[in-house]
Protein backbone atom coordinates (compact mmCIF):
# COMPACT_ATOMS: atom_id res chain seq x y z
CA UNK A 1 0.00 0.00 0.00
CA UNK A 2 1.55 3.80 -0.93
CA UNK A 3 0.63 6.40 1.21
CA UNK A 4 1.54 9.83 0.59
CA UNK A 5 2.45 12.94 2.94
CA UNK A 6 3.14 16.76 2.53
CA UNK A 7 6.13 18.45 4.56
CA UNK A 8 6.62 21.85 4.69
CA UNK A 9 10.17 23.05 4.93
CA UNK A 10 12.20 25.73 6.32
CA UNK A 11 15.22 26.54 3.84
CA UNK A 12 14.42 25.13 0.40
CA UNK A 13 16.22 23.28 -1.79
CA UNK A 14 18.83 22.74 0.79
CA UNK A 15 16.60 21.48 3.15
CA UNK A 16 15.06 19.50 0.49
CA UNK A 17 18.28 18.05 -0.25
CA UNK A 18 19.19 17.23 3.58
CA UNK A 19 15.95 15.59 4.72
CA UNK A 20 15.91 13.46 1.32
CA UNK A 21 19.43 12.40 1.61
CA UNK A 22 18.56 11.21 5.35
CA UNK A 23 15.87 9.27 4.41
CA UNK A 24 17.71 7.05 1.61
CA UNK A 25 20.69 6.74 4.43
CA UNK A 26 17.71 5.38 6.44
CA UNK A 27 16.31 2.92 3.94
CA UNK A 28 13.42 4.33 3.64
CA UNK A 29 11.11 2.53 0.85
CA UNK A 30 9.99 5.99 -1.27
CA UNK A 31 8.84 5.43 -4.55
CA UNK A 32 8.22 9.06 -5.60
CA UNK A 33 9.89 12.19 -4.20
CA UNK A 34 8.77 15.97 -5.55
CA UNK A 35 9.71 19.72 -4.40
CA UNK A 36 7.19 22.24 -4.51
CA UNK A 37 7.33 26.09 -4.18
CA UNK A 38 4.70 29.15 -4.04
CA UNK A 39 4.59 32.88 -4.82
CA UNK A 40 5.30 33.34 -1.39
CA UNK A 41 8.73 30.82 -1.29
CA UNK A 42 7.41 28.57 0.63
CA UNK A 43 8.97 25.39 -0.06
CA UNK A 44 7.80 21.62 0.40
CA UNK A 45 8.46 18.04 -0.14
CA UNK A 46 5.61 15.27 -1.13
CA UNK A 47 6.78 11.57 -0.73
CA UNK A 48 5.56 8.67 -1.66
CA UNK A 49 5.76 5.70 0.87
CA UNK A 50 5.60 2.06 0.18
CA UNK A 51 4.20 1.22 3.62
CA UNK A 52 4.46 -2.74 3.22
CA UNK A 53 8.31 -2.38 3.44
CA UNK A 54 8.56 0.57 5.83
CA UNK A 55 5.72 1.88 7.67
CA UNK A 56 4.42 5.70 7.89
CA UNK A 57 5.05 6.52 11.58
CA UNK A 58 8.28 5.22 11.20
CA UNK A 59 8.77 7.79 8.55
CA UNK A 60 7.12 10.51 10.46
CA UNK A 61 9.27 9.86 13.27
CA UNK A 62 12.37 10.43 11.70
CA UNK A 63 11.35 13.78 10.09
CA UNK A 64 10.05 15.23 13.17
CA UNK A 65 13.48 14.96 14.46
CA UNK A 66 14.90 17.11 11.57
CA UNK A 67 14.78 21.04 12.60
CA UNK A 68 14.59 21.58 8.45
CA UNK A 69 10.64 20.16 8.44
CA UNK A 70 8.35 22.35 9.86
CA UNK A 71 5.00 20.31 9.87
CA UNK A 72 4.12 17.11 8.29
CA UNK A 73 0.65 16.46 6.88
CA UNK A 74 -0.73 12.75 5.57
CA UNK A 75 -2.43 12.93 2.40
Amino acid sequence: MERSLYANLSQGIDSFLRVAMILRRKEIAVKAISMTTDNCDNTGMELIINEEITSLQEVINYMNKLYDVRNITVL
